[in-house]
């Protein structure tokens, strides 16, 4: 799999001087194709034209020969791979900057999760990022996957964002990883990942009660920036064996070590879990493989 071109992305809003809103989002570049920034100031600024007529300023449009239109019809050439590009909107001046970037595969960095099991009767922030125990998710995931699978781990993506300077990862909202476990103990799974901008509002006790590995006890995660070789239990960087010789697979999204954690899944397994991004580096499709040492 070659080099990938990717789209950074710099806004700011800017207020009689002051900067009112900043962000920075890096996105796939195609030509003929589009882009969403994130669900943030000031990417997310809503723009009325007339009435309800309007557009929101989170969406990126290429065309076939490769300019980009932004604000409302507008286009834009990229010089040296760069544009610059400034509109007055409501009083306030919102400022971006473009620049393609050719991007590798693999992150040349890792970001290792730290887990720490929670104590029978400890009580913790149910929304926190962790692995296992009860989900707690907006209301269009209380029902979102079958009975018989297995709610994985939860990121809050805003403890990611000092760590993840590529943006390769959302730093708003939730990732959430579950598990189709009918097949268990079969390697052949399917994991199902969801990112999502809405805030957790329900904690769902009985998530796992019907699946046949019983992940409940609870592990809260604490991150650490770390290099892309790191050998534990981490998102991005590089897989830690040669599960992804044929260089095929997208890149590395998560990978799991059965050995820092005392549950019953993958307890004899001599190796990891991987979670590799599906195509064009998004999370529907991911590819989910166990590979021994």
């Amino acid at each position: 799999m070659q080099d990938k071109k990717f789209l950074k992305v710099c806004g700011k809003a800017v207020k009689d001087g002051q900067i009112v809103s900043q962000a920075v989002a890096v996105v796939p570049y195609k030509k003929g194709g589009s882009a969403k920034l994130p669900d943030v100031a000031p990417f997310n600024t809503n723009v009325w034209l007339s009435g309800d007529d309007g557009y929101n300023m989170m969406w990126i449009e290429f065309t076939t020969e490769g300019k980009l239109l932004y604000f409302y019809n507008d286009y834009f050439d990229f010089v040296d791979g760069k544009i610059h590009a400034e509109r007055c909107i409501r009083g306030v001046d919102m400022i971006f900057d473009f620049e393609l970037i050719d991007r590798s595969k693999n992150a040349d960095y890792a970001i290792a999760l730290k887990v720490r099991k929670v104590l029978p009767d400890e009580k913790i922030d149910e929304s926190c990022s962790k692995f296992f125990g009860k989900p707690c998710v907006p209301e269009r995931l209380v029902d979102a996957y079958p009975d018989d699978g297995v709610f994985f781990a939860q990121i809050r993506c805003e403890d990611l964002k000092d760590l993840d300077p590529d943006c390769r990862l959302p730093h708003n909202g939730y990732l959430y990883f579950f598990l189709d476990a009918e097949m268990y103990p079969s390697d052949q799974l399917y994991m199902m990942v969801d990112h999502t901008e809405k805030p957790p509002k329900f904690v769902v006790d009985d998530y796992n009660d019907e699946a046949n590995i019983k992940l409940t006890e609870t592990y809260v995660i604490s991150f650490e920036k770390v290099d892309a070789s790191y050998a534990g239990t981490k998102l991005l960087g590089c897989p830690s064996n040669d599960v992804d010789d044929d260089n095929q697979r997208g890149q590395l999204l998560l990978q799991y070590d059965p050995m820092e954690f005392q549950v019953p899944f993958l307890e004899t397994c001599d190796g990891y879990a991987f979670v590799f991004f599906g195509d064009d580096d998004s999370f529907d499709g991911v590819d989910y493989v166990v590979w021994g040492s």
